[in-house]
């Protein structure tokens, strides 16, 4: 099997997949260069002043920023070295897997936790405002749903309910050097 150059987290919004990213580089392994949140990549390079990216999705609307997520993850793949992304909810799509089956170097996790956890995360996290939550309790758990269908594909699956420095030495046991 090919030596994995990108891990890319995805997990619904709450799960933990910024605080995960921060915990792998904390230990990396020699060799692992960057470490990125989407959502954040996008700020930073369409954010148009924006401090939030809330912000930013109020000012352009969903549709425009799924093209931007979309845009912004297709150029960080193509980066090389290797490195480590948090997904954005909106970013799985089926030339993803197709890329996934082909055996490419690519790494998926999924960082799972219950709706109500990452729902009471979304409400406690007053520092980062979530665009999600203007959406209500009823049709987030229904994206939730939907969006869990898809996330059980994936072929690793960790527990977002532990600690994200557990679940970093783990991730990175299981990654080849």
């Amino acid at each position: 099997m090919a030596k994995c150059e990108k891990i890319l987290i995805a997990g619904f919004s709450g799960a933990g997949k910024t605080s995960l990213v921060r915990a792998l580089e904390a230990c990396a392994p020699d060799g692992w260069e960057r470490f990125d949140d989407l959502d954040q990549l996008i700020l930073q390079e369409a954010g148009q002043g924006s401090a939030q990216l809330a912000d930013l999705i109020e000012a352009i609307g969903w549709e425009r920023f799924r093209v931007l997520e979309r845009q912004q993850f297709e150029s960080w793949l193509k980066e090389e070295g290797r490195g480590v992304l948090a997904l954005g909810g909106g970013t799985l799509s089926p030339l993803l897997w197709e890329l996934y089956r082909r055996g490419s170097r690519l790494r998926f996790v999924h960082l799972d936790v219950p709706f109500e956890v990452a729902w009471n995360r979304l409400l406690m996290d007053l520092e980062t405002p979530r665009p999600m939550l203007a959406r209500g309790p009823v049709e987030l758990e229904k994206i939730y749903h939907e969006r869990r269908r898809v996330f059980q594909e994936i072929p690793t699956t960790l527990d977002g309910k532990l600690p994200p420095e557990d679940l970093a030495l783990r991730l990175w046991g299981s990654v080849e050097s």
